[in-house]
C-alpha cells in the first residue's frame, strides 16, 4: 500500500461552469476541457506559460494533447495533468511533485535525468517510451499498461506497479528496493542488473 500527502490547496476545485458538470475548472478559464469553445487557444496558452516558467505551481491541464514537444529545466508542483495525451513529448531535468497524470496516455516519449516524487501515473498507458537516469520515488504506477519501455538506470524506490500489464519492457540497472508488482501481469519483462530480490512480487501475478 502507497500513501500519498497532497497540498489541500493544489489547483482549483472549482466546479465547470456548464450546469450539471461534475468536472472542474482547467487553469484560466471557466469551463473543464471537454466544454471548452476554443481547445486550440487554451493549448498555446498552457504551451507558452510553460515555455516562459521555469516553475508551474498549481496548473489544471486536464484532457490536453501536446506533440513533439521538449520540455527542459522545468519544476512543476501540485498539478493536475489528468487524461493528457502525450506523443513525442520529452522532458529532460525536470522535477515533479505531487502532480498527477492518472488515465494519460504516453508514446514515444522520454523522461530524461528528471526528479519525480509523491506523483501519479495510475491508470495511464505508455507504448514505445523510455525512462533514463531520474529518480522517481514514492510513486504510483499502478493499473497502468505498458509496452515496449526501457527504464534505465532510474530508482524507483517504493513506487508501485501493482494490477498494471507490462509486456516488453526492460528494468536496467534500477533500484526496485520496495517496488511493488503485486497482481501484475508481466510478458517478456527482464530485471537486467537491478535489485529485484528486494521489490514485491506476489504469488498471483501473472508472469509469462
Amino acid at each position: 500500500m502507497i500513501f500519498f500527502v497532497y497540498n489541500k490547496d493544489m489547483f482549483t476545485s472549482e466546479k465547470c461552469a456548464l450546469q450539471g458538470c461534475a468536472e472542474t475548472r482547467i487553469t484560466g478559464q471557466d469551463f473543464c476541457h471537454d466544454h471548452l469553445t476554443d481547445k486550440d487557444s487554451f493549448k498555446n496558452s498552457i504551451i507558452n506559460f510553460i515555455i516562459n516558467n521555469d516553475k508551474i505551481l498549481d496548473m489544471n491541464a486536464t484532457g490536453l494533447s501536446l506533440n513533439n514537444m521538449e520540455i527542459v529545466n522545468k519544476r512543476f508542483f501540485s498539478c493536475k495533468f489528468s487524461r493528457l495525451t502525450l506523443t513525442n513529448v520529452k522532458f529532460r531535468n525536470c522535477y515533479f511533485r505531487q502532480c498527477f497524470f492518472d488515465y494519460s496516455s504516453f508514446t514515444d516519449c522520454l523522461i530524461e535525468d528528471t526528479n519525480i516524487k509523491f506523483t501519479c501515473f495510475g491508470g495511464s498507458s505508455f507504448s514505445s517510451c523510455e525512462f533514463k537516469s531520474s529518480d522517481i520515488i514514492h510513486t504510483n504506477f499502478n493499473g497502468i499498461n505498458c509496452s515496449n519501455i526501457s527504464i534505465i538506470e532510474t530508482d524507483l524506490y517504493f513506487s508501485g506497479f501493482i494490477n498494471s500489464t507490462i509486456h516488453d519492457t526492460v528494468f536496467n540497472d534500477c533500484n526496485l528496493k520496495k517496488t511493488s508488482f503485486f497482481y501484475s501481469t508481466r510478458k517478456n519483462v527482464t530485471f537486467k542488473n537491478s535489485n529485484q530480490e528486494e521489490a514485491f512480487f506476489d504469488k498471483w501475478d501473472k508472469v509469462e
